[in-house]
């Protein structure tokens, strides 16, 4: 019988334990900023908020194609502050305009 990968052997009442691979929904303050740099290698970049801070995004945090964002473009976001790493944008996309 092939083993789930969901599963993480047997408790110490025999029955198998099932861990779950979800990843946490991270939440963040609503703003807008810039585009200031990409990197396309490591497929990320930063923007600039309009508290002048400089955040962090990568490919996964992108809502469309990551590859039609450009230098200077307006973006709207939503700033997750991570004691770890620093401050993080989360759901990116352009902004539209009005």
């Amino acid at each position: 019988m092939a083993k789930s990968p969901l599963r993480k052997g047997p408790t110490a009442k025999g029955r198998s334990k099932i861990v779950s691979k979800a990843r946490p929904i991270l939440h963040g303050t609503p703003t807008h900023g810039r585009i200031v740099r990409i990197l396309h290698g490591p497929s990320s970049g930063f923007l600039r908020a309009r508290d002048r801070r400089d955040v962090y995004f990568h490919r996964s945090d992108v809502e469309g194609a990551f590859n039609e964002l450009a230098v200077g473009d307006k973006v709207t976001f939503e700033l997750f502050e991570d004691a770890v790493t620093g401050p993080r944008a989360l759901r990116l996309r352009k902004a539209t305009k009005p």
